[in-house]
């Protein structure tokens, strides 16, 4: 049963009501039923102890679901993000108010030259995704002439398309499209100005700025400041190709499940999201933020670094969806996807395809859920962090 020996013999300890995780349960055993998802793994925790593991559904891959199935994470790759540089801010190495172009100095033009490093991971750069796809897909259709590919093309094709591009500009072969027609782009709205729009394109910047202030790869580094302290032991960017069995298999109903199953994929280092991990390592993780920066008799940050980086950083914009960490959904007033139970310091973040992460710093909860879904609908998240807050006392 999903709930845990620790769970049950500790419920008055760590104040929780069974019952309610029997409900969650069955709920679980009814979507899965139901065919609601092809699979999903979760496991929660409080004040340090498990008290709920699952494993539900099926992979393609011979492996199977079990806890330490792993994941592309997606997004979910953000919050990682948001905390190597806390470290690298302690290290001396930066600090959050340098701007972009001191560690990247082609970022000195077209406004970009006035955007810092917080303004990236805040999402007040004053760039969107959407400006700037629109741009370069109109660059490329019209002064290029190139065609672009159907969204639901096969990867070959974009491959293609991208090697065209690159020929045209006479760009290297290993070039990041997108990064270089990027800079073409010249701001419309000037950072901090009291407005936020999620960029995806910032945390792909930072992840150039990260390796270039810590002087390796991103893969490195966080594997020897972060990963192996937190005794994260599946956790990569470029998986080891021992591992890519272990990873969830998709079938052709989940989204994504073309790229998500691709070696491409399993090869990337993108801040954005790249990374690949399991629920056991990133409840690591958690245990890490919610214990102010030590997890294990390991310090990894300072507490004033996790305060820091799990505060409000908009709280002077209007808008109540605005509010965000460094690198964290900080709940505030919002009602969201998440769940309206949780508390209003909480942490949260989705990831694309079916990965989210909560991290409730009033509860002293965390939730780790990874899953194969069939539509983007976050998996109903929301639903499954309201029964498991309901199982609170």
């Amino acid at each position: 049963m999903p709930k845990t020996k620790q769970a049950v013999e500790q419920a008055a300890q760590l104040k929780i009501y069974i019952p309610q995780l029997d409900r969650f349960e069955a709920k679980l055993l009814e979507w899965t039923a139901q065919d609601k998802f092809q699979a999903m793994v979760i496991k929660v925790m409080r004040y340090g102890a498990p008290i709920f593991e699952g494993c539900y559904g099926k992979s393609t891959n011979e492996y199977g679901v079990h806890m330490d199935t792993i994941f592309p994470i997606f997004s979910n790759t953000k919050p990682i993000i948001g905390t190597l540089f806390m470290i690298l801010q302690e290290e001396g190495n930066l600090e959050m108010d340098d701007p972009v172009s001191r560690f990247l100095p082609e970022y000195d033009h077209g406004g970009w030259e006035k955007i810092h490093i917080w303004h990236l991971l805040t999402h007040t750069s004053g760039f969107t995704d959407g400006e700037l796809e629109e741009y370069i897909n109109e660059y490329v259709k019209d002064e290029l002439k190139i065609k672009r590919p159907d969204d639901n093309s096969p990867q070959e094709d974009w491959k293609k398309y991208d090697d065209k591009i690159k020929k045209a500009l006479g760009l290297p072969e290993d070039t990041d499209i997108w990064k270089a027609l990027s800079l073409r782009v010249k701001l419309k709205r000037p950072p901090r100005d009291k407005s936020m729009s999620y960029c995806n394109h910032g945390y792909s910047v930072l992840t150039d700025v990260l390796c270039a202030a810590a002087g390796e790869s991103i893969d490195s580094y966080a594997q020897r400041v972060l990963f192996e302290p937190l005794g994260m032991v599946d956790t990569h960017w470029i998986l080891p190709k021992e591992k890519w069995g272990r990873v969830l298999g998709r079938n052709e109903r989940c989204v994504g499940h073309g790229y998500i199953n691709s070696e491409e994929l399993y090869k990337s280092e993108s801040g954005v999201g790249g990374l690949k991990s399991t629920v056991i390592d990133m409840s690591n993780f958690a245990q890490m933020i919610l214990g102010e920066g030590r997890y294990n008799n390991q310090r990894i940050l300072s507490p004033a670094s996790v305060r820091e980086m799990g505060k409000n950083q908009n709280e002077t914009h209007i808008n109540q969806w605005d509010a965000w960490g460094l690198g964290w959904n900080y709940r505030s007033t919002k009602v969201d996807d998440a769940g309206t139970l949780r508390s209003a310091r909480s942490l949260e973040h989705g990831g694309w395809a079916g990965h989210r992460i909560l991290v409730d710093r009033e509860y002293g909860l965390s939730v780790i859920m990874y899953m194969g879904e069939y539509n983007d609908s976050y998996g109903d998240f929301g639903r499954i962090n309201n029964m498991i807050v309901a199982a609170l006392e």
